[in-house]
């Protein structure tokens, strides 16, 4: 037993030290430079999910790009389905050094990466996922620091990405907000569980693998998820309602790249990758637009009842959701803390928000500078 133990250790050990070294010492920027005037390299990537999900498929389209434009200079190992480390802790796979690509979702570190969790502390923030990424790359101009906190974590962002807004799923139709009172709900989040106490629903904690069961059994009486996920594990033959309340989509992944990998590479792949991240972002942006239009005729081919929240309801919401917890002054003084000026820069994204034609359903002023 002790031996295959140690047989088992010794195996990580040599993947860990052949991926570190695939990705960095064996790998210079210094290489052959291809006719395309690209050095030939082949880079590992880290993906937190399968190459046709909302969670990796950008990987697919960057990586595909580069190669495509260095001339087949450029290539990619990826490991999708985190087979590199948890989805929690791609951060640290980056930094580290194990792979050299990848996408941080956000949601995950909240000590490492303060400053991007303003697309969570915002309720009723915009459901468009490409304005949700507007938003996002218009307040990074303005305040570079958000860039910088990924560089304190070793990493360089390229990119911004909206994600697919989360939708309320019911067991029966909810046509005002009184009928959440006493209801269960699952849910997570720091931000998204207050707002729903405030109007008296229940939290209830399930992964997602479980939702089905929780409904069923009638653990919970709805959930707050994502299209995908309801429709990727059947929800809808146990609870048949969605109710669009128009929380806000977020900018919950980040492609990043090792940040001493990236300054070992000369300025013209540098700047190759940034121009296909960009696009990169902006065609992830069509599909998942196109896989949200089938998502949604999914659910009505399955008989699903869909209804959207009013603009007055959602006033109601967000002016109940503040008054029980002002999220938005949460993330100011948590930020202000750490030395920024939380202020001001919550100040600048509501203004990009109006600025870019979106118009809040909470009352601004006490935040606007």
């Amino acid at each position: 037993m002790k031996k295959k133990i140690a047989c088992a250790v010794l195996g990580a050990m040599l993947l860990g030290l052949s991926l570190t070294a695939c990705g960095n010492a064996d790998n210079p920027s210094t290489g052959e430079i291809t006719e395309s005037g690209y050095p030939k390299r082949e880079f590992i990537v880290a993906a937190i999910d399968s190459h046709d999900k909302t969670s990796a498929h950008e990987i697919e389209i960057f990586t595909n790009l580069v190669t495509e434009r260095s001339g087949g200079a450029i290539t990619f190992k990826v490991f999708y389905d985190n087979l590199l480390g948890k989805a929690t802790d791609n951060l640290n796979t980056l930094s580290s050094g194990i792979a050299d690509l990848g996408t941080v979702c956000t949601l995950y570190t909240p000590s490492n990466l303060p400053l991007s969790q303003i697309t969570y502390c915002v309720p009723f923030a915009p459901d468009d996922p490409v304005l949700a990424a507007k938003l996002m790359y218009k307040v990074s101009e303005a305040y570079p620091e958000f860039y910088e906190e990924y560089e304190k974590n070793n990493v360089v962002c390229l990119g911004w990405k909206g994600n697919e807004p989360y939708k309320l799923y019911s067991k029966g139709p909810i046509e005002e907000l009184a009928q959440l009172k006493g209801k269960k709900i699952t849910l997570g989040g720091v931000y998204y569980i207050p707002w729903f106490q405030s109007i008296g629903a229940v939290p209830v904690n399930a992964a997602a693998a479980d939702l089905y069961q929780t409904i069923k059994t009638g653990v919970a009486s709805g959930s707050f998820v994502y299209d995908s996920i309801y429709c990727n594990y059947k929800l809808y033959e146990v609870e048949d309602y969605c109710l669009q309340v128009g929380l806000g989509a977020r900018n919950n992944n980040v492609l990043c790249f090792n940040k001493d990998m990236w300054e070992s590479l000369d300025e013209k792949t540098q700047q190759l990758f940034q121009e296909c991240a960009d696009e990169a972002m902006a065609e992830f942006q069509d599909w998942q637009q196109s896989e949200m239009d089938g998502w949604e005729q999914e659910m009505l081919d399955n008989g699903v009842t869909i209804s959207t929240l009013s603009d007055e309801a959602k006033a109601e919401w967000a002016e109940t959701a503040l008054g029980y917890q002002d999220t938005l002054q949460t993330w100011i003084d948590e930020v202000t803390a750490l030395g920024y000026d939380g202020a001001g820069i919550m100040s600048a994204y509501l203004q990009a928000g109006e600025e870019l034609g979106y118009e809040w359903h909470f009352d601004t002023t006490p935040y606007i500078q």
